[in-house]
């Protein structure tokens, strides 16, 4: 056979053959077996031939290449020239050394031809490791136009190409043409590159094989200027260097490299250099996706150690995210990663107090905040040059300054947030309902910075007017916080909020200067009860379905606390003036007893319930903490948590719990021992607690139980469980629950029903045993060490 025989071989018919003159191509599939056949008897007569003029060395040969080149063009021909056993050979030959360019050239386009759409001739590659050889003709840039869209046809949409691809290390080659002088011998086939490389990244070897600065490199490529890019060519760049860095070993690489200004640089670029309207839809959507792709990079990139080390907080890289934040700067999406990125560096107290001090980051985050249509979400004024911030943004925002908060030295900076009359963490939570996640995220920093601080929670708690006349008089931001806590039905919101609320009654009752902690327009009037609250109660200060006991003869309005101590923080005793402004204050928000019975209640974080018992046991030594405790506890559900807290047992099953006691009949208590084999005894005290008024007399002894009494020989102080030892909570949480038992049992049993006092007798019982037990214990494990 000749080489024109070859040639007419695939020539169209008179009529035109489908694939030609117009007329659209048919698949292999649409030809009947008996074509198929015929095809594929037709090749092998090629095969023989071009088997001659290959071993005679015949010029023939590469006429013959350059017929089944063009021929390999028609889809209809691929499989019948792989089963006919042509592509084997010509891939076989391709391994040759010294082979003509020609026939090299036109060898390569029949592989990569037969190989378009057809896995069985890519499987044919594949199973002949040919693959390696074809990467090595990479060195030669004569041919690099042909070879490289051979390897993306024979590895586009099929797996065993790419991995074996990715095992000769054809990233590695194709990263070394782009980086250097050889990029301008296959400057039109960039974007065939970079799709290559993102086919090869999928496959798990690549991480390891792949060189650590391929996405340095790729991103120091999009962002030269000398380059000059359009917007398809930069996509695919970025969007490659993208999936790379989606490996923490090449974002590290990335910060050896110096290279993350680059990545900076291309964010930027992406907003500002192109425009996407030059783009078709499909195209522009995935350009419009690298936004927060890039951010989720720039952000994990932070987060690195080794990006600490390489970059200080005073460096060019960190100055560049502060610009993004600044005011000056007005794209959206830069302030959003910029908020981000900043915030995983303010993860330390020494960054964040660095940020909030020496750089002054919180200034145009809470200028941003303080907009209204910044938590309204409604559009600025018309004329204005303000664009309205997305939620994005607006959480990013509160995140960032989440962190922020967390130094004690920064609260009471931040506290601006809280400041009436500008209320700006109060409108987000009430006007972000649609906005979950913003919405906690501004309940959350709210609660980060009330904890521990008093000068924030004497802005929480200011007066939304300062008019006495007005009825906002009566009411502050932690009224707004309590109805948040109320309506929403997000958990994590619910419980922020709580813990919120229970935050501020810890300052006000731990304070060493409770005075200034609450304002002076607290004060209770000459015409005001300390305890005229709005919420309408019976005698015992909470509703109840059990009846109520009589009121105690002592007024509570003129009960004095006497000990506001606790575990972390002693406070002097409080003056009169001080505590009447508090339970003015208390009574005003009563409804905070609300947030409290669902601290104790929930039973998905044990810490939080734990930290509630303590908060507890610390107001139940003032009147007016012990106030909302009682309302606390009145619900069945807090009084069955308080029961398990101390015994270890179900108030109702009356199972034991898992590690816990139980609630033991006296019988049982009889035959209690401690470590050493002894009957386990109660200390007495035999000092009667005495109560005093407002000018410091004695007055009548105040009913209490002798198993409170005895509770008071142990000890016990209010004591806040550390989180890391979790083995302990048990044990803090029943001496925290006796604690509050003891207090509200010797002062308040008269508003206790007669059941409801009955239980509280009896935990007294069973949990000042398993104190006694339990420190028994401790000290034998101390001595058998």
């Amino acid at each position: 056979m000749r080489p024109t025989d070859i040639q007419r071989l695939f020539e169209p018919p008179s009529t035109p053959y489908p694939g030609q003159n117009g007329v659209p191509p048919v698949i292999i599939s649409e030809l009947t077996p008996v074509e198929k056949a015929q095809r594929i008897a037709s090749l092998q007569q090629v095969l023989l031939a071009v088997q001659q003029y290959w071993i005679s060395g015949s010029a023939s040969m590469d006429i013959a290449a350059e017929a089944l080149g063009d021929g390999s063009r028609d889809a209809s021909w691929r499989i019948p020239i792989g089963e006919s056993g042509l592509l084997d050979f010509f891939l076989g030959i391709l391994a040759v050394d010294g082979l003509r360019q020609s026939l090299k050239i036109h060898t390569l386009r029949l592989i990569g031809n037969s190989c378009a759409d057809e896995d069985d001739n890519r499987a044919r590659v594949v199973a002949g490791n040919h693959l390696g050889r074809i990467v090595t003709l990479l060195g030669d840039d004569s041919i690099l136009a042909f070879v490289i869209p051979v390897l993306y046809n024979i590895c586009v949409d099929y797996e065993p190409a790419q991995l074996q691809a990715s095992q000769a290390h054809l990233s590695r080659a194709l990263i070394s043409i782009v980086s250097g002088p050889r990029l301008v011998q296959c400057r039109a086939f960039l974007n065939i590159i970079c799709k290559i490389l993102g086919l090869l990244i999928s496959q798990e070897p690549e991480v390891s094989l792949a060189d650590p600065a391929t996405p340095a490199i790729l991103l120091q490529l999009a962002t030269n200027p000398e380059n000059a890019l359009d917007i398809e060519e930069f996509s695919v760049l970025v969007s490659v260097a993208l999936t790379y860095l989606t490996y923490e070993s090449f974002q590290e690489e990335l910060i050896r490299q110096n290279s993350v200004q680059a990545l900076l640089t291309a964010f930027s670029d992406s907003y500002t250099k192109y425009d996407v309207a030059q783009m078709d839809p499909e195209d522009a959507a995935d350009f419009k996706a690298l936004g927060n792709r890039f951010m989720n990079i720039i952000a994990d990139v932070v987060s690195l150690p080794l990006f600490e080390t390489q970059y200080p907080l005073n460096s060019v890289v960190v100055q560049v995210l502060q610009s993004w934040v600044s005011n000056t700067y007005t794209n959206l999406n830069l302030k959003t990663a910029g908020c981000i990125a900043l915030g995983n560096l303010a993860r330390s107290d020494q960054s964040s107090t660095y940020f909030v001090h020496d750089v002054k980051i919180h200034t145009p985050l809470i200028q941003l905040l303080s907009k209204p249509y910044a938590s309204l979400y409604l559009s600025p004024d018309a004329g204005s040059d303000d664009i309205p911030p997305s939620s994005q943004l607006i959480y990013s925002v509160l995140s960032f300054l989440k962190n922020l908060a967390i130094p004690a030295v920064n609260k009471p900076i931040l506290g601006t947030l809280l400041d009436p009359p500008a209320n700006i963490l109060p409108r987000l939570w009430t006007s972000t309902d649609t906005q979950p996640q913003v919405q906690f995220a501004a309940v959350s920093l709210s609660r980060l910075l009330i904890v521990n601080c008093p000068a924030n929670v004497r802005r929480i708690c200011s007066p939304l007017s300062p008019d006495p006349a007005s009825p906002a008089h009566d009411r502050s931001n932690l009224h707004v916080l309590i109805s948040l806590f109320k309506r929403t039905d997000a958990e994590n919101t619910k419980t922020e909020a709580a813990r919120a609320i229970a935050a501020v009654c810890r300052v006000l009752h731990t304070s060493s200067d409770s005075e200034e902690v609450l304002p002076e327009d607290w004060e209770p009037g000459e015409d005001t009860s300390a305890y005229s609250g709005s919420i309408p109660t019976n005698n015992s200060g909470f509703s109840s379905s059990e009846p109520s006991p009589n009121p105690p003869s002592i007024p509570i309005t003129l009960s004095v606390e006497r000990d506001d101590s606790t575990a972390s923080s002693v406070s002097p005793l409080p003056d009169s003036s001080a505590l009447l402004r508090r339970a003015r204050f208390h009574a005003a928000h009563m409804d905070m007893s609300d947030c409290f019975t669902y601290l104790m209640t929930q039973t998905r974080f044990p810490v939080l319930r734990s930290e509630m018992w303590f908060v507890s046991a610390v107001l139940s030594r003032s009147t007016d903490g012990a106030h909302l405790i009682m309302r606390a506890l009145q619900p069945f559900e807090s009084c069955r948590a308080l029961v398990e807290a101390v015994s270890g047992r179900d108030l109702v099953e009356g199972h034991r719990l898992p590690g816990g006691a139980s609630i033991l009949s006296e019988d049982e208590l009889l035959t209690m021992t401690d470590a050493t084999g002894a009957p386990v005894s109660l200390p007495a005290t035999t000092e009667p607690r005495k109560s005093m008024d407002t000018v410091g007399a004695i007055t009548a002894e105040t009913p209490s139980s002798s198993s409170g009494a005895n509770i008071d020989g142990l000890g016990l102080e209010p004591q806040q469980v550390d989180p890391a030892q979790v083995a302990s909570m048990a044990r803090i949480d029943r001496e925290n629950g006796l604690v509050l038992i003891a207090e509200i049992m010797k002062s308040y049993a008269h508003f206790l029903p007669p059941f409801r006092r009955g239980v509280f007798e009896q935990l007294l019982q069973t949990g000042g045993a398993l104190v006694v037990s339990a420190r028994s214990e401790m000290g034998m494990g101390m001595i058998a060490m």
